[in-house]
Order: structure tokens, then sequence, then C-alpha cells
């Protein structure tokens, strides 16, 4: 019998009401999971031991993920050209390996600067297999079900926070530290063939339409279209792609990359040690450890959520308003000695940080189009990307007061200025011709 060819497989796979989106969708929640929370979440429960191992303070240990957002910076260019070009799989095939032999390369490296270096080329690799990569292959798949699916694939980010480090921390624990890093680093490997068998860049491709939709006849998709029930006022003059010069123009690239930037400070600079800040507050090591996950795990609700709302609601008001509980969050466990602040933290900054991640790409993609996401996606992360002064200002903070208090005090204030960025935001004119945007 003659095989159906991979098209034909997905076509008849929608007809049954099996869209092969939600497989993309899978793929990203893997690559998220393990790309994140090995580059992230993970340190909760390497902090302490490397620094007593290898004799290293907080601030240089933390100088580490600070030189790795920095590569970041560039690979978030690098690929976002890319993944338009060759598409998601290979760049998330790929990434996964590089990243499995450089977390690997971490357990042994007994000096800063291979520590460093080996740090820098773990987010080389996990860029590729996750961040804007994975947000793209979803984008491509979705448009008026973007929030859920996008949401949906972001749980991973903060899932990871829940399992990764307590899964570490009980290796440690059993076997000792080298071996924590081998085995995440062979679980990271098997992100590379699910990859490979299972993303495909576009539905167009595949002979679908986004969201799962059915053709009508010969007309063609278009995303303002489809998005007002086929009426295509309004849609003629959207711009075929958007350059740099006109993406910088536009008011709302700056206010969508400064308003995430400096809200993902806090999140950054908070969740990479979470787990060492509540034990400096009196908790004891698994106590601690259990309250930064849980706190991951309202941030996997959070994810999910805050990107739904965007589907129902303007992604613009959403991001406000959980931009103003990041602050709010946080002042919480400013207060001493007090149990009950520790469980408001946990339940509503934990649920605010969550949608940091998950609203991004959604708002990015809603004010610039599905076509634009990759391209502008990019240049925001750039200056997304000032989110890696946070490690200095924790390590420093403990470093100077013994305390991360002051760093908390920082992130306050810099939230309270995104919620104003945010609130200010208006969307640029998709009927320009190029050029100068109105605004």
């Amino acid at each position: 019998m003659k095989k159906a060819p991979p098209t034909q497989n997905m076509q008849d796979a929608n007809r049954q009401g099996i869209y092969y989106g939600w497989y993309i969708v899978l793929a990203a929640f893997v690559g998220n999971f393990m790309g994140v929370g090995t580059s992230f979440y993970i340190f909760n429960a390497f902090i302490e031991p490397l620094c007593k191992l290898r004799g290293w303070t907080r601030t240089e240990l933390n100088i580490a993920p600070m030189l790795g957002y920095i590569v970041n910076l560039f690979c978030i260019l690098a690929y976002g050209t890319l993944v338009s070009r060759v598409g998601p799989r290979i760049l998330m095939t790929l990434g996964s390996l590089i990243s499995a032999v450089s977390f690997l390369m971490l357990g042994v490296s007994s000096s800063l600067w291979m520590f460093y270096l080996f740090f820098m080329l773990l987010f080389t690799g996990i860029a590729g297999m996750s961040g804007i990569v994975t947000a793209t292959a979803v984008n491509n798949w979705f448009v008026l079900k973007r929030g859920n699916a996008l949401g949906l694939a972001t749980t991973g980010v903060s899932l990871s926070g829940v399992i990764l480090p307590i899964l570490a921390l009980a290796v440690m624990e059993r076997s000792g530290l080298f071996d924590a890093f081998v085995w995440i680093s062979i679980a990271m490997c098997l992100v590379a063939p699910l990859s490979w068998l299972t993303v495909k860049t576009r539905p167009e491709d595949c002979g679908l339409l986004p969201d799962g939709a059915r053709h009508e006849g010969s007309v063609v998709y278009d995303e303002e279209v489809f998005r007002n029930g086929g009426d295509a006022s309004g849609a003629a003059g959207r711009p075929a792609h958007w350059t740099l010069p006109m993406v910088v123009r536009s008011q709302a690239f700056w206010k969508i990359g400064f308003s995430y930037g400096l809200s993902m400070i806090s999140v950054v600079g908070v969740m990479f040690q979470l787990k060492p800040r509540f034990s400096d507050v009196g908790f004891d090591g698994k106590t601690a450890m259990n309250l930064m996950a849980a706190t991951a795990l309202v941030g996997t609700a959070g994810k999910y959520v805050w990107a739904l709302l965007c589907d129902k609601f303007s992604p613009r008001k959403v991001s406000t308003l959980l931009i103003f509980f990041n602050a709010a969050g946080l002042g919480l466990l400013l207060i001493p000695g007090s149990i009950a602040a520790v469980v408001l933290f946990i339940l509503i900054y934990g649920f605010a940080m969550g949608g940091v991640v998950s609203t991004q790409p959604v708002i990015i993609a809603d004010y610039f189009g599905r076509e634009a996401y990759p391209t502008v996606a990019r240049y925001i992360g750039v200056i997304v990307g000032i989110n890696c002064i946070s490690y200095p200002i924790m390590g420093r903070s403990f470093d100077i007061t013994g305390s991360y208090d002051t760093a908390y005090l920082i992130f306050i204030v810099l939230n309270l200025v995104a919620v104003l960025l945010m609130a200010s935001l208006k969307k640029p004119s998709l009927t320009s011709p190029p050029g100068p945007l109105s605004h």
C-alpha cells in the first residue's frame, strides 16, 4: 500500500479534529521547558553548592548569566533572521545539542573563565531551542487562538521551575553535583529528535490554514481578513514586511521593548535566585526550594491565563495590569517575618510574572502582524535584553548589604515605569506606506 505523504496525513488529522498546530505547541513547550529551565531556574539548586565548592561569591557567579544574556542578544538578532529562512526545526534541533554539551561542561568547569565561556555557549544553544524560535513556530500556526497557543507553549518556562530545580537537588543529594549536570544534559539531548520529527514551519506549507481554518474556494488567507471574519477593509495597506528603519520610527516598538525589558529585569533577577532568597530570610533548604517551586507553579498558570486573556481583551490593557501586579507582588516579600506576606507573594507575584513572558510575543504579533513577528521580535529582543543587569544588581545587593531588599526596591520602581509605558501604548498604522510610521 502506498504511504500517504506527510501533508496528506496532516490534512486528514485536521479533518478529524486534531489540528497539527497543537503538535507545534507541544514541541515549543518542551523546548521552552528544557531551554529556560536549564539556563535559568535550575541554578536555584546550583548557586549555593557551586559557590561553596569552588569558593565563588554570588556576584562572581551572577556574571555568568549576565554574559550569557549579552550573547543571547546577538543570537536573537541572528535567529530572528535564520528562523525566517531555514525554519524553526533546524534551529531547535541544533540548539538542543549545543545546549546539552555546554551544560555538561559547566559541571566540570573549575575556573570562573571556563564557567563563563560555557555559560555563553549554553545561551547560544538555548536561544535556538526556545525564545524567538519557538514563539515564531507557534505564531506561524495561530492567529485567532494565538494567545491560547502561546500561553500553553510558554507554560513550559515556569513549569521547568517547578520540576528541574527539585530534580537537580534530589540527584545532588543522592549522587553529587556532577551527576546532576550529566543527567540533565542527557534530558536536553532528547529535544533534538522531538524537534526534528515534529516541527513544521507554516500551516500553508502543509495545505492547512492557521487555527485549523478551512479553505473557502480560492480565497487566499490574510491575517486581517481572517481576524475580521472575511472583511478585507484595512488589510490591503499592511506593509509586506517591516524594515529596521520602519520599526524604529514606531513608538510602539520602543514602548513594548522598554516596558517588557524593565519588567523582565525583576522576573529574571528574582526567579534566578528565589530559593537562596527564601533561605536567606530563614527557611531551611528544602522549604525554600518548595516555596520557589510553588512560585513557579503559580507562574505556569499565569503564563496561560494572561496570554489567553489577550485573545479576549486588549493585549495592552492585559499587559499593563499584569506588570502592575508584578510590582505589587515584589513589595510583599519586603515585609519581614510574615508568612502571610510570603503566601501572597507566591500567589500575586508568581501569577503576574508568569504573564510577562507569555504576553510579549502575543502583543508583538498583535501590533505588527504574524508575518512580521520574527523580524520585529528580534529588534525588540535587543531592548528587552537590558534585563541582564538584574544579575549584578542582585549580586551586589547581597554582597554589600547581606540582603536582596535593595534590589527588590529597584525592581519595584522599574516595574512602575513599565506600567506607564505600556498604558500609553498605541498601535502603529497598518495602512501607512513604507517610511515613517504614523503614531
